[in-house]
């Protein structure tokens, strides 16, 4: 067990053994492969992101390879959480998440404590699918994103909010846009469908009961294209 914070690299000399330069850069390679994996499933992602997250363990463990020190490792650390707080204004906490876990595969890696990087790394990814498949078979399968497009009307968020009360049974508004000067609104909502509506029913009772209105049900709010 004391071999789990055993360090590959030989702090007493200052030659490096550039085998275990290399596979530490493996390791961190393989994990950050895993993360990649586990970041994709049941979830809506772009290429560049998928990319970066898997190299991005490399890249870290190479930084705290070169610095090979503490007052550097503390520099590193602290450039790593701003990163981390410079990429909160744009990302969700699944991106977090996976950024969190990249920087540390990269830390741990590149101090060379290869061990405790992988089972940590696995145990962290296998509890990540575990809720991930919980929540999936959970009532939250019936959250919809629900977007309405309609005309300029009187009363007509009046309207909507009463035919959602009768095939919901939680409706959370989040937003409202203005389209072709006003002409029309656009607005959006996160609802939670009662057990005896499914989305075709949702959908043909909101454009059966309103004049003009276009309807989109999603079961996942857009991402955003900046990742």
């Amino acid at each position: 067990m004391s071999n789990l914070f055993d360090s590959i690299f030989n702090n007493a000399t200052a030659a490096v053994d550039p085998l275990r330069l290399l596979l530490a850069l493996l390791v961190s390679l393989f994990l950050g492969l895993a993360l990649s994996w586990t970041y994709k499933y049941r979830t809506l992602y772009t290429r560049e992101f998928v990319i970066s997250l898997t190299l991005l363990p490399c890249m870290m463990t190479l930084v705290i390879f070169l610095v090979n020190g503490s007052l550097g490792t503390s520099i590193a650390v602290a450039g790593t959480f701003s990163l981390i707080r410079f990429r909160s204004a744009t990302s969700g906490s699944r991106e977090l998440i996976a950024i969190f876990l990249a920087m540390i595969i990269g830390l741990a890696a590149g101090s060379g404590y290869l061990l405790l990087a992988i089972l940590s790394t696995l145990s962290l990814l296998g509890v990540w699918l575990v809720l991930e498949n919980k929540q999936s078979k959970a009532d939250h399968q019936r959250r919809r994103h629900l977007t309405i497009t309609v005309s300029e009307q009187d009363s007509v968020a009046e309207q909507i909010s009463q035919l959602l009360d009768q095939s919901c049974s939680e409706i959370d508004f989040i937003s409202v846009t203005t389209v072709q000067a006003g002409e029309q609104l656009t607005l959006n909502y996160e609802v939670n469908m009662k057990s005896n509506i499914d989305d075709f029913a949702l959908a043909n009772l909101l454009i059966s009961k309103i004049e003009n209105c276009d309807v989109a049900l999603t079961k996942k709010a857009k991402k955003r294209k900046n990742l």
